[in-house]
């Protein structure tokens, strides 16, 4: 007994010393530079010298900015990402170099070995590790990134990853300054340039993502590479940062996790349910058994057993088979993963994911309005009302001849039930960036949509009840609610349009000439107020 103590208390160090532990720092050079800079072709030799000599301490990524030559084709082929960080540090002249953030702001010349071994003896409290693959066939590269933090970490703090051509060479130079030879250029940050909230950190947080972009204005798939680092937002200071390794091994053997749970229509009168869910794999070890737990409204509806092959970063869709619940005006619908390899999941961050979605709304009038805009390819776009309780297909819909037209369309319910509205696109791409969809209970939009696959399902329920009256008509409607940041206003003719937070500050102005898309995501997770001519509507932020 005593030895088994001994042990116990051996580990619970070792564990201790582990979390408490410091990492060895890599230092993140970001450098904005343009090919008609002249100063930029005198001092990058020095700085690439520096940075090369440091090369395994060092992730470094070049920013091309648009002067002063307008036409720097670095620039030119990511101008979002590339004016995404020249305001973060509000750089106003190139060449600008920051260390870390905040340890340095100004001309790469001022820059020095002593002070690069001055910064790299500040040791982190994160540890990180990256590697990336690039598929030639579909022109994809993949990034996968793994920390963990060893110590609390205050302040909320945000993971950004870098794809970078480590080498461009121009026969004749783009600019005017001469530079043929371009090193750690930017080319795509993912998944975008807002980064990923990791929040407030405690010591012993882990988190696992892998992001993929479609290459684009990449000279030579072979120089591709990626880089990360996780930073304050507000300080601006650079916690750590991280080089990628050829042979990158995951922190634990035995760590999956689940995301993006799909085919679950966000509204439901029914009860029934078919979610399937996203089961990847983060450990060293190959998967080859899950145990997921599916828990709807705080309630385990479900066990499921999952077995196959599943390799590192290897991610797979589970069925989670037909669920029958109660459902209620607000619901959440989690996935768990409760083993792995029938061991518990070693990462416990990122095993359960959830999703929310509405209960049967109140029962709707006699008359359901349709409002769809066709895409490019309208010929692909279908529909179909089903009675649930019958299994009548009680009306449908196109295909459609007009691309980029809106198509209004009036049902007439028939008889009481619960009623499935289906979408169908046989291209496989939904109404794609242009085309969308609202289907309207007089005043008040029960749901909306455009982006998809193949297909898109909600509910909606109909009851002949007394003192029912018809919802009053408008011919505006601001949609989804909530939303990830994306929002569609359809109105008739040309609308005022703005935004408004809690605090009563207009965050956005505009007009609508017919529909509007306005993204909010830049402002925050909350509840807004959107005005619409002399209407207002209640849009959540999620």
């Amino acid at each position: 007994m005593k030895k088994s103590l001994l042990i116990l208390a051996s580990l619970l160090m070792l564990v201790s010393v582990r979390l408490n532990a410091q990492n060895d720092r890599i230092l993140l050079f970001e450098c904005f530079t343009n090919t008609s800079c002249g100063p930029c072709a005198s001092q990058n030799p020095a700085l690439d010298a520096l940075i090369n000599s440091n090369a395994d301490r060092v992730a470094a990524i070049k920013y091309h900015m648009s002067w002063p030559g307008s036409n720097d084709p670095m620039y030119l082929h990511n101008t979002t990402d590339n004016n995404a960080r020249r305001s973060v540090y509000n750089v106003n002249s190139v060449p600008h170099t920051v260390v870390d953030g905040i340890r340095f702001g100004s001309v790469p010349s001022g820059l020095s070995q002593n002070m690069v071994n001055n910064w790299l003896a500040i040791e982190s409290p994160y540890e990180m590790r990256l590697g990336y693959e690039v598929d030639e066939a579909a022109n994809t590269v993949t990034v996968h990134v793994m920390g963990r933090a060893s110590t609390d970490i205050s302040g909320s703090l945000k993971l950004y990853v870098g794809v970078i051509e480590r080498e461009i060479h121009y026969n004749s130079a783009p600019g005017t300054n001469g530079e043929r030879d371009f090193y750690s250029v930017m080319k795509k940050l993912l998944p975008t340039a807002t980064g990923t909230s990791l929040g407030n950190v405690s010591a012993g947080d882990y988190f696992a993502y892998t992001f993929t972009w479609e290459m684009a204005n990449v000279y030579n798939n072979d120089q591709i590479d990626a880089i990360a680092w996780i930073q304050n937002p507000e300080s601006k200071e650079v916690i750590q940062a991280c080089k990628s390794s050829q042979n990158m091994v995951p922190f634990y053997s035995n760590e999956a996790a689940v995301s993006n749970i799909t085919n679950v229509k966000s509204m439901n009168c029914s009860g029934l349910l078919n979610p399937m869910v996203e089961l990847s794999n983060n450990g060293s070890l190959p998967v080859t058994s899950a145990e997921l737990e599916v828990v709807v409204n705080g309630e385990v509806v479900k066990n499921v057993e999952w077995n196959g092959n599943l390799p590192c970063y290897g991610t797979t869709v589970v069925d989670l088979g037909e669920i029958n619940v109660q459902v209620r005006e607000g619901n959440t619908l989690e996935v768990q993963i409760v083993r792995v390899n029938g061991n518990t999941d070693e990462g416990l961050s990122n095993n359960n994911t959830n999703i929310t979605f509405l209960g049967s709304p109140e029962n709707v009038g006699v008359t359901v309005k349709l409002q769809l805009r066709t895409d490019n390819n309208p010929q692909e776009t279908t529909w179909k009302l089903t009675n649930l309780d019958t299994g009548e297909v009680v009306q449908e819909g196109g295909p459609y001849d007009e691309a980029a037209h809106t198509y209004n369309v009036t049902f007439v319910i028939p008889v009481d039930g619960c009623y499935d509205f289906t979408i169908y696109d046989t291209g496989g791409d939904g109404l794609s960036n242009t085309g969308l969809y609202g289907v309207k209970a007089g005043n008040k939009t029960l749901f909306s949509g455009g982006i998809f696959a193949y297909s898109e399902s909600n509910e909606f329920s109909y009851g002949q009840y007394a003192g029912a009256e018809e919802l009053s008509e408008s011919s505006t409607c601001v949609f989804p609610n909530p939303t990830s940041g994306m929002v569609t206003i359809v109105c008739e003719g040309e609308q005022p349009v703005a935004v408004f937070n809690l605090a009563g500050q207009c965050v956005y102005q505009g007009v609508a000439s017919g529909w509007l898309k306005v993204d909010l995501s830049g402002f925050g997770a909350g509840v807004y107020a959107v005005k619409v001519g002399d209407k207002v509507w209640r849009t959540v932020v999620k």
